[in-house]
């Protein structure tokens, strides 16, 4: 409407009733504008076209489930125990509300009333897919008009009994729409899981060298620790998750179940669980015969420069097990890892659209790989390859700490065949070396902790004649603290650690002489 020619029409005295003539106009736009909005969907029922109805999916969701079998030992493989599977489910209250609303029904009463068929489908909308190449739905998506997509067909008559308009909101029905197909991952570069399972002494794991500075005074303080090991056990376990680069932007995968097979008998008291260094509790599941816990994030860790895979890595989860007896009977340790991705590893992606085409915003289909990985974890090559540690102290008396003792400690190690690493220089009153050499097919390492201190020393001399001169010299003492750890046996580090012993005592027990 122009507001100009309607200024025009105005009589004599008109300015009044300005304001309420705009105003009717103003509601008369409205009014159209509210009956275009609310006005009935377009149902060609006589032309032989669906009942289309405006409703809404409660849910659309597509899982893929993968299964594999892992035996971990000095020979592992993995290979997949069964055929991945895929399943499509769609869920639709009849509520007359949220989901099948009274605009739904009235769809359907008027399609009705035009002659269709109400013991037919309604068309509530489309479920189009994207890169279905490597699942078996080709031949349900690659027919008819909707190429790539399949219509969401819901019933409108619930048997027995005639066609019952109020049933469809009465909120007493739901309909579930379903079907399986059939994924495949043959694309993927890796297998997705990986569970790395390990058996170590509880002293092994408490001691690491330190990474930085900042760690020096708690590593310090356990190296120099009276050693009193432990008669117990800790099983410790990360799992890895490999998947392709385009899948892997603001992917949240999580280890979602664990279960490790345990004796009924041993007590949950007697066992405690830490998960990146934080306590965690377990369960007891009678009904699976063994102990369980869940609900695990994964972290993605440093993207690479290059490659199209990505890692998702879970934190370490440590079992403490204080009276290991029980293992030692058993052959094997077995269990299940569950391993949840909200992506399709198939590479399949999905889009939901309402009965006229337009893109629907709620609710989005819900993805989700489950691989479900069965281990074996072969107990006698657990206790033959777990990390065995020892610690010796050496003490030397009368040698003043100086960079020139430190270099003779690092030419004693490689004199024994050992790579020395010297990462911190700036004290050799206070030293960190890292010693490493091969041990057949494992390495053996030596973390050495250097401590001196300086003092003063008093020398007398006496002389015919029954003079004595006393003079005062510099002195000091020298500690040695070593850990070692090494897989399978511990007699090859007890070697070392005695033939190092023996270097330097060698070079250090001249020196006093000297002075």
């Amino acid at each position: 409407m122009d507001s100009q020619a309607d200024a025009a029409e105005l009589p004599s005295g008109g300015e009044e009733r300005w304001p309420r003539r705009v105003g009717a106009k103003l509601r008369q736009l409205l009014g159209f504008g509210v009956m275009r909005a609310s006005s009935r969907l377009r149902n060609a029922s006589r032309s032989g076209e669906p009942i289309y109805v405006r409703a809404r999916l409660e849910s659309a969701r597509i899982e893929e489930g993968y299964s594999y079998h892992q035996e971990i030992s000095q020979n592992s493989a993995s290979r997949m125990l069964d055929e991945p599977t895929g399943l499509i489910k769609l869920v639709l209250p009849y509520d007359g509300d949220m989901y099948f609303t009274r605009q739904a029904q009235s769809d359907v009463v008027r399609a009705h009333q035009l002659g269709a068929d109400p013991r037919e489908h309604a068309l509530a909308g489309h479920l189009a897919f994207t890169n279905y190449e490597h699942t078996d739905l080709d031949g349900l998506l690659g027919e008819g008009p909707t190429y790539g997509s399949v219509p969401i067909r819901v019933p409108l008559c619930f048997p027995p009994g005639p066609f019952a308009a109020g049933l469809l909101a009465a909120d007493s029905r739901t309909c579930v729409l379903s079907h399986r197909y059939q994924p495949s991952i043959r694309h993927l570069e890796v297998q997705p899981v990986d569970i790395d399972l390990k058996l170590d002494d509880p002293d092994t794991a408490e001691f690491t060298p330190p990474q930085a500075p900042e760690d020096f005074e708690g590593r310090r303080l356990q190296i120099m620790r009276h050693v009193s090991f432990h008669p117990g056990l800790r099983l410790r376990m990360t799992v890895r998750l490999d998947i392709p680069r385009t899948m892997a932007e603001n992917a949240r995968p999580q280890v979602s179940d664990v279960l490790i097979s345990w004796p009924t008998h041993t007590s949950l008291r007697s066992l405690a669980l830490d998960v990146g260094g934080q306590p965690y509790q377990p369960r007891y599941n009678p009904r699976r015969n063994g102990l369980e816990w869940s609900d695990i994030p994964m972290t993605p860790d440093p993207e690479p420069a290059s490659g199209e895979i990505r890692t998702f890595r879970s934190p370490e989860m440590c079992l403490s097990i204080p009276q290991p007896g029980e293992l030692y009977q058993q052959d094997n340790l077995d269990g299940v890892v569950e391993v949840k991705l909200d992506r399709l590893l198939s590479g399949m992606d999905a889009r939901l659209y309402d009965a006229t085409g337009k893109p629907r915003g709620h609710p989005q289909p819900e993805l989700e790989s489950c691989i479900s990985t069965k281990f074996s974890l072969i107990l006698g090559d657990a206790f033959a390859r777990r990390t065995l540690s020892l610690s010796q102290q050496l003490h030397f008396d009368e040698v003043i700490p100086s960079q020139m003792r430190i270099d003779d400690i690092k030419t004693a190690l490689r004199g024994l065949g050992f790579k020395v690493e010297d990462p911190w220089r700036e004290s050799a009153e206070d030293r960190w070396l890292l010693a490493e050499r091969p041990e057949g097919p494992d390495p053996l390492r030596l973390c050495l902790y250097v401590a001196g201190q300086r003092h003063k020393a008093s020398r007398q001399r006496r002389i015919p004649g029954g003079i004595t001169y006393k003079t005062e010299l510099d002195s000091g003492e020298l500690w040695i603290y070593i850990y070692g750890t090494l897989p399978r046996e511990s007699q090859p580090v007890v070697q070392q650690m005695n033939a190092l012993h023996q270097a330097l005592h060698e070079r250090f027990v001249r020196l006093p002489a000297r002075r």
